[in-house]
């Protein structure tokens, strides 16, 4: 027979705690019923002092027995074969003194060696069936011997014999399947825990948070991801769901009046933590045992959405550059041929002119938008914010025909300096006096534009604010007014500011939008810290 998986050693302590006490119960009786002659005429008709010393011997033994049993000491296996060397001996005896097979208590080594051959694997209970059987053989034969017995009883003894044969077959069968199951549960068990060990390090790693409560509110996990989300607070009860977030626990059991809407739950932002959108699953098979709750950040959901959209921004700019820069180049090449012609009016040699300085701008646009795509390092160098305004808006004014009144510059104090892209902050600012001449227009259908900045005293930072006279934005965009393809005109591409705004903050600064109150609209350029 191969060898058993080792099994728990608790266990097998345990059974031969028990297997102590029922030997102790057994010999305390016989002795007692003896000593009190209470018990049946055959309980040591023989031999009457032979049984009271082997029953007294017995009770004595078990008690040693079992005291060792409780230390663990000796091992297990030496105190097994001790069990044996006890009990095979001393039932013999008291079966010996009470007349041989024929008093039935031979019949006391049947659970002796099953419980013999259960706590010992192999073939051990075959060796303790067969000293048992050749033990009550021989008292038999030394009864009829020396004239104890009158009948040998030699059939009963046989057929006693083979049913301890029988016995420790059957025993170490089941003690076979008994370790093999148990070995088989603790690798189940084993298993089991690698699994929640597992999915515990899975979930406490997701993104989403994750809470499983049940109908009360208790909460029986919750991940870190959840635990930022509810604001990382210190509850007297992090228990319950109610004391860690009330608004989770009041969308709960409003969910709860009907679960079988699957409909995301969005929870507004407030003191208590940032917008949320909940998502309740019910737990259980036959009946409900709980409830799961996804909890996301629509600010991370949004994120994640115009990563989206980046994306795509960044696979059309790659397969439209090649078809603009081509007819861009020859645009270019042919006003710059048209410009060398002796015969060009002047009129006609200033619109030459136009034609490459703004196929130049146009190019430089496209490079911005695929070093934004490719997220390659700006080339920032120091400007001085006060000339460099000037400048762009002396052609801006003369390229939109603007009136000089209609520009207007404040910068303070004059000597600030800005570390950035020149090329970014021309197309950003382009791309902000676009729009304030666009949607700007004050009530007398004027644009007047204002590009106020300077260095601020307090945070080493510089900032550029572009306003305009208008009506300003309609409260229902602002919230999306830097996201692609998002615009309120018909022909505009919603484009503009989301380049902007990341131009910005590729050359380390950033763009915001600020409603004024007397009216109008501010955006404003924070530029970054220089470095010391």
């Amino acid at each position: 027979m191969p060898a058993l998986p080792t099994s728990r050693p608790e266990l097998n302590w345990r059974s031969l705690r028990v297997f102590s006490f029922y030997r102790l119960f057994i010999a305390g009786l016989l002795l007692a019923v003896e000593w009190l002659g209470t018990g049946p005429i055959v309980l040591g008709q023989a031999l009457p002092e032979v049984f009271l010393a082997a029953a007294g011997i017995y009770v004595i033994a078990a008690l040693l027995l079992g005291f060792c049993g409780r230390l663990r000491r000796p091992a297990f296996e030496t105190q097994v074969g001790l069990q044996a060397a006890v009990d095979i001996p001393l039932i013999t005896a008291l079966s010996y003194a009470s007349g041989g097979i024929a008093s039935g208590l031979g019949m006391l080594m049947i659970p002796a060696i099953a419980g013999l051959s259960l706590q010992m694997p192999g073939r051990w209970g075959l060796l303790f069936a067969a000293l048992a059987a050749l033990s009550l053989l021989g008292a038999q034969i030394q009864g009829i011997v020396i004239g104890v017995f009158d009948d040998g009883a030699f059939t009963q003894t046989g057929l006693l014999g083979a049913g301890l044969f029988a016995t420790a077959l059957l025993a170490m069968g089941l003690s076979w399947r008994a370790r093999e199951s148990e070995a088989l549960a603790i690798r189940h068990s084993i298993d089991l825990a690698n699994m929640a060990e597992l999915n515990a390090h899975i979930i406490d790693r997701m993104q989403a948070g994750v809470i499983v409560v049940n109908d009360e509110g208790h909460i029986h996990l919750i991940n870190e991801a959840a635990w930022s989300l509810v604001g990382n607070p210190d509850p007297e009860n992090p228990s319950s769901l109610a004391n860690l977030s009330p608004r989770l626990f009041a969308a709960l059991q409003e969910w709860l009046r009907e679960p079988g809407n699957g409909t995301p739950v969005t929870l507004p932002g407030n003191s208590q933590g940032p917008e949320l959108r909940v998502r309740f699953t019910r737990l259980g098979v036959d009946r409900a045992v709980g409830t799961l709750l996804f909890v996301e950040d629509t600010a991370e959901l949004r994120r994640q959405m115009q990563s989206a959209k980046m994306a795509s921004v960044g696979r059309l700019t790659a397969s439209i550059t090649h078809e603009i820069r081509n007819p861009l180049g020859a645009i270019s090449h042919a006003a710059q041929l048209l410009a060398e012609s002796e015969s060009l009016a002047p009129p006609d040699r200033r619109l030459s002119g136009i034609i490459q300085t703004q196929s130049q701008r146009m190019n430089a646009v496209i490079q911005s938008v695929l070093s934004l795509s490719r997220k390659e390092e700006p080339r920032r160098e120091e400007i001085r914010l006060l000339p460099w305004t000037t400048a762009f808006a002396r052609e801006f004014q003369g390229h939109r025909n603007l009136e000089m009144d209609q520009v207007a510059i404040r910068i303070t104090p004059a000597d600030t300096r800005v570390y950035f892209d020149p090329d970014h902050l021309h197309q950003i600012l382009w791309n902000l006096c676009d729009n304030a001449l666009t949607y700007g227009k004050a009530p007398d259908g004027r644009a007047r534009i204002e590009l106020r900045g300077g260095a601020h005293p307090a945070g080493g930072h510089a900032s550029l604010d572009v306003l305009d006279s208008g009506p300003g934005v309609d409260p229902g965009i602002a919230g999306q007014l830097f996201e692609p393809f998002v615009t309120s005109s018909s022909s505009g591409t919603g484009l503009g500011l989301y380049i902007s705004r990341e131009l910005c903050e590729n050359n380390g600064g950033s763009l915001e939008y600020l409603p004024l109150p007397s009216g109008g609209s501010c955006f404003r350029i924070l530029f970054p810290v220089p470095e010391a």
